[in-house]
């Protein structure tokens, strides 16, 4: 862990937490449903890990830029066909790992029943990780527990980065291939941010604000 950036230790970081939300989601259905908790725990460690990778080392890379510009009903589809992939692996490996063939009978009669959890349970995870991903685990933990909703005193470094006269590239280029533009950008520009111990803070129009400790 010590070799790696700082971006894919915090990466792999939003992909335990996924796959934590993932295995909470997936005993309790478990347990609804009366099947064996083992298989639903498997199960969500398996198709969890496997669209933590996805989403972190592909979609959030350069090479998942063509996925990241699609229309959002179109990347919900190939998620939903990345999914059912995954959950169609786990059956068989879980049937490995436990060598128990007799529930596959059951799994196939609620197949569509159980996918649609199984993608629900995707959308959950991919939200966390994206958040965990851009404002960090650390930020992310404040806010919950609401740290930030009464006044406290911290000592940070501060840096307020935007566009040289972005207004004037903004006419020049048209209003969507500025988006276009800015979104490129503000992804680029993250990850030596992070890869050197910083935190996003805020995006805001052209530019943003990172904190470092």
């Amino acid at each position: 862990m010590a070799r790696l950036s700082t971006s894919s230790r915090r990466k792999l970081t939003s992909i335990l937490l996924a796959v934590a939300i993932f295995v909470s989601l997936a005993m309790l259905t478990a347990s609804v449903l009366g099947r064996p908790v083992i298989n639903g725990l498997l199960n969500a460690i398996i198709v969890g890990t496997g669209v933590g990778f996805f989403e972190e080392f592909y979609v959030q890379s350069r090479r998942g830029r063509w996925l990241r510009s699609m229309h959002p009903l179109k990347s919900i589809l190939i998620y939903a066909l990345v999914v059912v992939a995954l959950f169609l692996l786990s059956i068989i490996l879980i049937r490995l790992i436990l060598w128990d063939w007799n529930s596959l009978p059951w799994i196939y009669r609620h197949f569509p029943i159980v996918l649609p959890i199984m993608i629900t349970f995707s959308v959950v995870g991919i939200v966390v990780m994206r958040v965990a991903h851009f404002i960090g685990v650390e930020t992310l933990f404040h806010l919950t527990i609401g740290t930030y909703h009464r006044p406290v005193v911290e000592k940070k470094v501060l840096m307020f980065l935007d566009i040289n006269d972005s207004t004037a590239l903004a006419e020049r280029l048209g209003a969507i291939e500025m988006k276009s533009f800015l979104g490129k950008f503000l992804f680029d520009i993250s990850a030596p941010i992070t890869n050197n111990g910083g935190d996003i803070y805020l995006y805001k129009g052209d530019g943003l604000i990172a904190l470092w400790p």
